[in-house]
């Protein structure tokens, strides 16, 4: 009976819960993110006039469904929402029409973004005041040395503590450094610290943590990104819900935690599933599962949410009147080639100097007054075609709100500006190649075309040394050349942050706060037709791409059998080159006889 009795009691300790003795109980919280809206409420361009797959009302459908599985689920929106798609037009309303359908979407919170601040300052306190969700954003100081809004938030959901801290893009003074006033003088600190430090503040207060980061998972100016401070954090934070990068990211690190990103205008709604367990008697949630994805909408055959889109029909009939106002006229077409050697892929307009490029340089030089200026074409397939120029067409070829500075600088600093923003954006050309291509590591916004000097960018020679033959006047430039450089407000940020320009005030010679945008409508307001004009006064060199089998290898592009490679995001093209020797080693192509 004795050794019945121990097994008896060795069975019922073996088969106790692990949690201890008693009942368990489960629950399921869900967190959806949106993120980089870019005041894309309907599913409309109004840049091209054209519809768009996505947008706020398209995914407002999907969140639709997910609240109707989980009535209690938690909606945050990862920043950069008040900017672009004609909707700075209505920042003067008296409730932002972005923070309207919100507030109708019923968000938990808001984390600023960087774009938030491109407008006046008192333009964002004011969509701030009016907006329903909690608005974060940890790592913004004031001057004074206290947060500007707040750094999380405590949910209680289903019996469970949330916290959400918020945290921005760290490089807001430096984009917006042309107008410090945007951003109030206020300080931000990286998302590596200011993590550690909400931590600390939120210690022993949540169930479940959750970072909502308006920045990319690779960081930018040698800032550790997302995945770093994941990396580092991962065993105290359940996910990161981060923007910035318009990426569609889900990602569970090897310590556990979920890195989610759910593109950009609404193209997709990242979906966080956090499982705990307890002892139905009380004690400690315990996160026993965690999952991630993104829920399409681009492609999901989704409808636009009919409520909001009635509430918002307002905002899309304006921008569309606006947007579509006739200004003046186009004589012929400035781009009249969008793919090199008609090879989908390689766009045409970062090749070679265009009408295009030159047309937003001029306008730059003319309305400073300098001697050369930059510029980049943010949509490389942008054009100008023959017929009426409207209002959205300043924006189709210019599509941020940048606004126009002229500086004081020397050759010197001139020749190291182009080194950094045109030299280092192409690969090295290798033997075989029959295509240039770019570095997947700069997008295509930060690869500049400079006019008012001639210069060749040699792609034989490793990155730093490619800038060759710059020209002035008809002579060379000397390093000692006293020159005024157009460029945008966030170029000059950028620029003046690393130390390749000055930032002192007397070396300022132009900053008037105009939209490069709205003085590209102004200048063909005030010629009323403008024609294409191309000086081609830059050359990509050092590159044979005379391969006896090059055309056969385009026309295998242009058929399909070969595709250009992109990046893993798809937001770089042609991120590698077509070589010939590599494609005949692959008996891609024929070999080819050896000459005697």
């Amino acid at each position: 009976m004795g050794s019945v009795l121990l097994a008896a009691v060795l069975i019922a300790l073996f088969c106790l819960p692990i949690f201890g003795t008693g009942q368990r109980e489960q629950v399921q919280i869900t967190i959806l993110e949106t993120s980089d809206f870019h005041g894309t409420i309907a599913p409309w361009d109004y840049a091209t006039d054209s519809s768009y797959d996505g947008g706020m009302a398209k995914a407002f459908s999907v969140i639709k469904q997910e609240r109707a599985k989980d009535k209690d689920l938690i909606l945050v929106d990862c920043g950069d929402t008040l900017q672009d798609n004609m909707i700075q037009e209505f920042r003067f309303d008296d409730i932002h029409p972005m923070i309207k359908a919100m507030n109708f979407m019923e968000y938990d919170a808001w984390e600023l973004g960087n774009h938030e601040f491109n407008f006046e300052f008192e333009a964002l306190q004011k969509a701030i005041g009016a907006s329903k969700a909690t608005v974060l954003g940890g790592n913004i100081y004031k001057q004074d040395g206290t947060r500007f809004v707040q750094p999380y938030i405590i949910k209680n959901v289903k019996g469970v503590r949330v916290a959400i801290f918020g945290i921005e893009a760290p490089h807001v003074n430096r984009w917006e450094a042309s107008n410090p006033e945007h951003f109030d003088y206020m300080t931000f600190t990286s998302p590596m610290e200011e993590t550690g430090k909400i931590l600390e503040e939120l210690e022993g207060k949540a169930d479940i943590i959750i970072g909502l980061v308006h920045y990319g998972e690779d960081g930018e100016y040698g800032t550790d990104g997302m995945k770093a401070v994941a990396e580092k954090y991962g065993d105290r934070v359940d996910a990161f819900l981060i923007g910035h990068a318009h990426s569609t990211l889900s990602e569970t690190l090897e310590n556990g935690c979920i890195l989610l990103e759910p593109g950009s205008k609404g193209t997709g709604v990242a979906k966080l599933t956090v499982t705990l367990e307890r002892l139905v008697s009380g004690g400690k949630w315990k996160v026993v599962d965690k999952s991630g994805e993104i829920l399409p909408v681009a492609k999901a055959k989704v409808e636009p949410d009919p409520e909001l889109s009635k509430l918002m029909q307002y905002v899309h009939d304006k921008s569309r009147e606006v947007a579509n106002t006739v200004v003046g006229q186009v004589g012929a077409d400035f781009l009249p080639s969008l793919n090199w050697k008609d090879l989908p892929g390689i766009p045409t307009a970062v090749l070679q100097d265009t009408a295009m490029m030159d047309l937003i340089n001029k306008i730059q030089m003319e309305a400073t007054g300098a001697d050369v200026s930059l510029a980049a074409l943010f949509d490389s397939r942008s054009n100008l075609p023959k017929g009426d120029f409207r209002k959205r067409d300043g924006v189709k070829i210019y599509k941020y709100d940048n606004t126009l500075m002229a500086v004081r600088i020397t050759g010197k600093q001139l020749k190291a500006i182009m080194e950094q923003q045109a030299g280092n954006f192409f690969n090295q050309y290798t033997p075989g190649d029959v295509t240039i291509s770019f570095s997947p590591k700069i997008r295509l916004y930060n690869y500049d075309m400079f006019a008012g000097v001639d210069y060749d960018i040699d792609i034989s020679k490793p990155a730093g040394q490619r800038i060759v033959n710059v020209v002035y006047k008809g002579a060379p430039l000397h390093d000692s050349q006293e020159l005024v450089l157009a460029l945008n407000n966030y170029r000059y940020g950028g620029l003046s942050s690393a130390g390749k320009i000055s930032d002192k005030p007397d070396d300022l010679v132009y900053n008037t706060g105009l939209a490069i945008r709205d003085l590209i409508s102004d200048y063909v307001v005030k010629m009323g037709t403008i024609m294409p004009e191309c000086d081609d006064n830059w050359h990509i060199i050092g590159a044979d791409l005379n391969d006896p089998d090059a055309e056969l290898i385009y026309q295998m592009v242009r058929d399909g059998a070969l595709a250009i490679p992109v990046s893993e995001d798809g937001r770089t093209p042609n991120i590698a080159a077509l070589n010939a020797n590599d494609l005949r080693g692959q008996g891609k192509i024929p070999a080819r006889a050896k000459a005697n």
